[in-house]
């Protein structure tokens, strides 16, 4: 992770140095830049916490301190706010669950959006399900929230992962 960071930093302040000036001929905002970059990395990181608490340690708790009341939602069979998410996690009885440790295969961010790729294991009632969360971060909250959700089939038709 330490590695990642330091690579990250250095390629913009690589790319400041090597550009003092944009296409358009106006200056770069350096401070913008980085400000934007610390906004990113925050974002992300309030993002993997929120989702390991909530649904790797199944800490409904965690629903009130990263996620807004007013949380807008885009899940197709869910309704908006964070007591909608409560109420189907109990519903389901996450909080009976084994806690895990999230295993995030791809996360993408940029300024208040952050995309995660995760695994749901398979269990004797569900398949292994792959599920791509898109989150909107708002004030240090999650304010809104996209997702995908693919079952892994057991007879695919090339042998590459989903992941």
């Amino acid at each position: 992770m330490m590695k990642m960071k330091t690579i990250t930093v250095a390629f913009i302040a690589s790319a400041l140095a090597a550009s003092s000036a944009a296409a358009d001929g106006s200056k770069l905002d350096k401070k913008a830049i980085l400000k934007q970059h610390d906004l990113t990395q925050a974002n992300k990181a309030l993002v993997l916490k929120a989702y390991q608490e909530l649904f790797g340690d199944h800490d409904l708790t965690a629903l009130d301190r990263y996620w807004t009341a007013n949380y807008i939602q885009h899940n197709p069979t869910m309704t908006d706010g964070r007591d909608s998410v409560r109420q189907l996690l109990e519903k389901m009885g996450i909080t009976h669950w084994p806690k895990q440790k999230v295993e995030f295969k791809r996360v993408i961010a940029e300024g208040d959006l952050v995309m995660t790729e995760v695994v749901q294991p398979k269990t004797d009632a569900t398949p292994e399900t792959a599920i791509v969360d898109m989150f909107r971060v708002e004030n240090g909250k999650i304010a809104e929230h996209w997702d995908v959700i693919q079952a892994v089939p057991a007879d695919a038709v090339n042998k590459r992962s989903m992941y």
